[in-house]
C-alpha cells in the first residue's frame, strides 16, 4: 500500500494533543453527600484539579484516538496498486459459437470465458474503458466504451451461447468501428478460436490478443444425414466423425418418424470419418432422426434430423389422353401425389393443388395452380394462343423462377411445330425461340400458371436428361417446399419460407414450441430464429385447408466439433494473451473511502457513549437542583431522600453559624468604636 499525500501525516500531531488534554483536564464532579464524613472523598477529588495527573484509559479516550488516526489516514489518501491485464480502451470479443458449449472446462467454456471477462471488469482502472462484443455468425455489441462496472457486468450477463459458427472477420470489422479515433485501443478475443477461416490473414491497425479457453477433449459428431431412393428402396445415410486422439467405436441410433429402426456402430481411427446406411425404410417415412450414443464434452452435434423428400405433399391431377413421358416424370417427384383422368371424364372438383391439362382446356378452370401443355388454338385464356408455326431453334429466356436450373437446352434437337404464344404482363418467357415464346410462367391473383406451347411428342425433349430436371424444377415452383433444396438450414442463418399460392397465413413453430406468424404480410419476411437445432414445423392455411411442412437445423460443422482450442487466430501479428509483453499494467485503487466510512462509525460510537454517560450523571445534578429550588417564604419542604435531608441539615448549620458569627462581629466593632 502506498500513500498519495505523505505530507498529510503531519496531522498526526493531533494524537499527542488529545493525550495532553486528558492529562491536564480537571476531574471535578458535583456530589450530593449526606454527612460531613463524606467530605474527605470530596477533598480527594479536588486533588484531581492538579495540572498533571495519571492518565486514565477510558472508552471515550480510545474512540477519540482511533478517530484521530482515521482522520489522518483519510487526509493522507492511502491507495493500493493492483495488477490488471487491461488498460486504456479495450474491446473484448466473447466467442459465442457452438463449441463454447463444451463442458471440458467447468461448467462450460462459455461460462468460464464470461468469468474471465468479469474479472477484467472488476480490475478496471479509473481511466480505462471496455467495449463488449459477442462473436457468432452475426456479431453483436453488448455495450460500448463504458467505465461503469455495474453496466458492464449487466451487459456481460446478457450474453448467451449459440449453435452457430463464429465470424471473426465481421467481429473485428465491428471492433474497428468502435476503435476508430482511439490511439491506444486494443482487442482481446476470449474463446477457443474455432472461427470461420477467412480467405487470407487479417491485417488490423490495432493489437489483437487471443485468450484460449478449453482443452483437447475428445468428441464424436454427426456430419450429414440424408435419404435417397435406390432401386425403389428408401435408404438412409449418415456420416460420422471421430475427433479423438484414439480409435473409437461409436454406436448410432436411427429413428424413422419417431420409431427406432436400428443401431449401427461406426469404428473409426483418430480423426477419421465414416458412413452408415440403413434400409430399406418404409416408403411412407417423412422424418429421420439420427443420434450418437456417446459421452463427450459437447452433445449438440450428436443429433441430426432430415426430411424425407418434400415435407409437404401436393395433390396433382393430370388430365390427358395419354402421355407416358409426363406421367413417368411426375411419378418420380417425391412430394407429389399423382392422380390421372381423361378430358372426357374430367370434373372440376377444386380438390387439387396443381392441375395439368395436356392438349385440353376446360370451359371453367379449377382453383389452384395450372399447367397447360399444347393448349388448343384460341383456347388459352391467360395469353393468346394462335396458329402453329415452325420453330428453327430454341434458347433460354429470363429465368427468374429458376426453372432452367441444371437444364441443358442444347440437347433438344427435334421440335416440329408450336403454337404462337403472346405473353401477358404478369408472365415471363422461360424458353424462347425466334418465332415465339415456348414456355411462359407467372403468378396472377395468387395463382401460379405456366403454359408449354408444343406437344411433347413432337420433340425429343422427353428423351433428354433435361426433361425430368425441368419437370422437377417446375413442380418445385408450383408446389414450393418451405425451404428450397433438401430442407436443411444452417444454424443462425435467416430463412425465407416459400409459401404456396393462395396461402393467407403462415406460422413457424420452433423446436421449443415457440410459434411465430411470418405471414401476412406477403411475401413473408425472413425468419431469423434458427439458432436451435431440431425440426421447425411450417403451417400454411391455403384456401381453407391446412398444410403442414417442415425444415431442419443441424450443426454439421467440423470446425465446431473439433474441440481442441486453436493455437492462434488468423490475424497478422496477433499474440497469445498469456505471452504478451504488455499483459500486466498497474491500476490505482484508493482505499480512503473505506477508512472514511469506518471513521463515521467511530464518531457515531463516541457520540453514543458520551450521551449515555451524560444521561446517567444527569439525575444526580437534577436532584440537587430541585432541592435548591424547594425553598419557600415560610419554611422548607422535606427533601425526597435521606442523603438530601442530611445535606439540608448541614447547610442549615452553616447558615446559623454564619448568622451568629455576623452578630458577634457586629458587636465587637461597636465596642471598639466606643
Amino acid at each position: 500500500m502506498d500513500i498519495l499525500v505523505p505530507a498529510a501525516l503531519a496531522f498526526g500531531l493531533i494524537i499527542p494533543i488529545i493525550l495532553l488534554l486528558y492529562f491536564m483536564r480537571p476531574k471535578r464532579q458535583e456530589r450530593v453527600v449526606g454527612s460531613t464524613l463524606l467530605w474527605q472523598q470530596a477533598l480527594q477529588n479536588l486533588q484531581a484539579s492538579q495540572p498533571w495527573q495519571r492518565l486514565r484509559i477510558t472508552p471515550l479516550l480510545l474512540l477519540q484516538l482511533l478517530a484521530a488516526i482515521f482522520i489522518v489516514l483519510v487526509l493522507a489518501r492511502p491507495a493500493i496498486f493492483t495488477s490488471s491485464p487491461l488498460s486504456g480502451d479495450t474491446i473484448v470479443i466473447l466467442q459465442a459459437s457452438a463449441s463454447m458449449q463444451a463442458t471440458d472446462v467447468a461448467p462450460n467454456r462459455f461460462a468460464a470465458a464470461k468469468a474471465t471477462i468479469s474479472n477484467f471488469i472488476n480490475d478496471l482502472g479509473p481511466g480505462d474503458r471496455i467495449s463488449l462484443i459477442t462473436m457468432a455468425r452475426t456479431p453483436e455489441v453488448l455495450i460500448a466504451e463504458s467505465q461503469d462496472k455495474g453496466q458492464l457486468q449487466a451487459a456481460l450477463q446478457r450474453a448467451s451461447v449459440t449453435n452457430q459458427d463464429a465470424d471473426l472477420e465481421q467481429a473485428l470489422s465491428l471492433a474497428a468501428s468502435l476503435a476508430e479515433g482511439h490511439a491506444n485501443a486494443q482487442v482481446v478475443v476470449v474463446g477457443d478460436g474455432h472461427v470461420i477461416v477467412p480467405d487470407q490473414l487479417l491485417v488490423l491497425p490495432f493489437p489483437v490478443r487471443y485468450l484460449p479457453i478449453g482443452t483437447s477433449a475428445p468428441n464424436a459428431a454427426l456430419l450429414a444425414l440424408s435419404s435417397r431412393n435406390l432401386n425403389g428402396d428408401l435408404i438412409a445415410l449418415a456420416q460420422v466423425a471421430n475427433y479423438s486422439p484414439t480409435p473409437r467405436s461409436i454406436p448410432v441410433e436411427l429413428y424413422a418418424d419417431g420409431r427406432l429402426v436400428n443401431v449401427q456402430t461406426a469404428t473409426l481411427a483418430p480423426g477419421a470419418t465414416g458412413s452408415l446406411q440403413w434400409g430399406p425404410l418404409p416408403q411412407s417415412t417423412r422424418l429421420l432422426h439420427a443420434r450418437l450414443v456417446s459421452q463427450d464434452a459437447m452433445t449438440v452435434d450428436h443429433d441430426a434430423w432430415s426430411v424425407v423428400g418434400g415435407s409437404i405433399h401436393g395433390h396433382v391431377l393430370l388430365v390427358t389422353n395419354g402421355n407416358k413421358f409426363l406421367e413417368t416424370a411426375l411419378r418420380l417427384q417425391p412430394d407429389v401425389d399423382l392422380f390421372e383422368t381423361t378430358p372426357a371424364k374430367y370434373v372440376n372438383t377444386n380438390l387439387y393443388d396443381l392441375t395439368i391439362f395436356d392438349g385440353f382446356v376446360p370451359p371453367r378452370l379449377p382453383s389452384g395452380s395450372l399447367f397447360f401443355i399444347n393448349p388448343p388454338a384460341g383456347s388459352y385464356i391467360f395469353g393468346k394462343s394462335g396458329a402453329d408455326i415452325r420453330i428453327s431453334h430454341i434458347g433460354a429466356g429470363s429465368d427468374n423462377l429458376n426453372m432452367l436450373s441444371n437444364v441443358d437446352l442444347s440437347s433438344i434437337h427435334v421440335l416440329r411445330d408450336s403454337h404462337q404464344l403472346t405473353p401477358v404482363s404478369w408472365e415471363q418467357t422461360i424458353i424462347s425461340a425466334p418465332e415465339s415464346p415456348l414456355l411462359l410462367a407467372g403468378q396472377n391473383n395468387n395463382r401460379r400458371v405456366a403454359v408449354l406451347g408444343f406437344d411433347l411428342h413432337d420433340s425429343d425433349l422427353p428423351l433428354q436428361p433435361a426433361f425430368p430436371i425441368l419437370i422437377s424444377n417446375m413442380i418445385n415452383w408450383f408446389l414450393p417446399q418451405p425451404v428450397a433444396g433438401n430442407g436443411q438450414v444452417v444454424a443462425g442463418l435467416p430463412v425465407t419460407v416459400q409459401t404456396w399460392p393462395g396461402a393467407d397465413q403462415v406460422t413457424i413453430t420452433s423446436p421449443d414450441g415457440h410459434r411465430t406468424v411470418v405471414g401476412p404480410p406477403f411475401p413473408v419476411e425472413p425468419y431469423s430464429r434458427t439458432d436451435q437445432t431440431g425440426v421447425y414445423q411450417v403451417t400454411q392455411r391455403v384456401r381453407g385447408q391446412t398444410l403442414q411442412g417442415a425444415f431442419t437445423v443441424n450443426l454439421f460443422d467440423p470446425g465446431q466439433s473439433r474441440l481442441a482450442p486453436a493455437q492462434a487466430l488468423p490475424i497478422v501479428h496477433s499474440t497469445l494473451f498469456a505471452s504478451s509483453n504488455n499483459t500486466v499494467t498497474h491500476q490505482l485503487r484508493e482505499i480512503w473511502p473505506w477508512i472514511a466510512a469506518l471513521l463515521l462509525l467511530v464518531l457515531c460510537a463516541e457520540w453514543w457513549l458520551f450521551s449515555r454517560s451524560y444521561r446517567q450523571a444527569a439525575p444526580a445534578r437534577q436532584s440537587a437542583h430541585q432541592f435548591r429550588l424547594s425553598r419557600s417564604m415560610n419554611g422548607r419542604r422535606a427533601p425526597a431522600s435521606l442523603a438530601a435531608n442530611m445535606q439540608y441539615q448541614l447547610q442549615e448549620s452553616f447558615r446559623v453559624a454564619k448568622k451568629r458569627l455576623a452578630k458577634v462581629t457586629k458587636r465587637t466593632r461597636s465596642k471598639l468604636t466606643r
